[in-house]
């Protein structure tokens, strides 16, 4: 690079400046008289809906009928892809305290915290998806809340919770002939 390459370069870096920064610009709270309340932060106006608020599918985001009662089916189809990925946010979020199977014995509850109920009691067994899916929402007992999790996520996460549960105490009229066979031979 030339002297004079150089000395064009330093002229151009030297005129350069962070205009953006230093802009005129309301900070939050601050009066602002072009508003007739001259206040910065404005309320919505009545029937807008804040963006990512319109929760209007009770069933999808609160488990919940229109009547508010308690689902017992999911809002979408439960795919294989779907159970994948409810097993791998399940391995996340919640086998520090339930366990790998839902056991309620989490390296949590080893260290100390208090043991949340089997996935194999039979009230939750007995439990409808909806019922599942608000404990992992809005939390319960010592167990926290996760609403922070994608709504289908946790749903997910309830259809691996029943995956869990249906491995560790499947009806017999569900198994093969084969396996209800191998089920009396072990009795014997």
């Amino acid at each position: 690079m030339s002297r004079g390459d150089a000395l064009v370069l330093l002229l151009g870096l030297a005129a350069c400046q962070q205009k953006m920064r230093d802009q005129q610009r309301l900070d939050p709270l601050e009066p602002a008289m072009f508003f007739a309340d001259d206040m910065e932060a404005q309320t919505l106006p009545a029937g807008v809906v804040p963006r990512g608020q319109a929760r209007l599918d009770r069933h999808l985001w609160e488990g919940r009928t229109a009547d508010g009662l308690l689902v017992a089916t999911y809002p979408f189809t439960i795919t294989r892809a779907d159970l994948a990925r409810g097993e791998q946010r399940y391995a996340i979020h919640c086998t520090p305290c339930h366990g790998r199977l839902g056991d309620g014995d989490g390296i949590a509850v080893l260290r100390g915290y208090p043991a949340p109920l089997p996935f194999t009691t039979p009230r939750l067994r007995d439990a409808p998806p909806g019922h599942l899916f608000d404990v992992v929402t809005h939390g319960r007992a010592t167990m926290p809340d996760y609403d922070h999790l994608d709504v289908h996520d946790r749903w997910r996460i309830v259809a691996w919770v029943q995956v869990l549960q249906l491995s560790q105490h499947a009806p017999a009229a569900v198994l093969s002939a084969d396996d209800r066979m191998h089920l009396v031979e072990a009795r014997r």
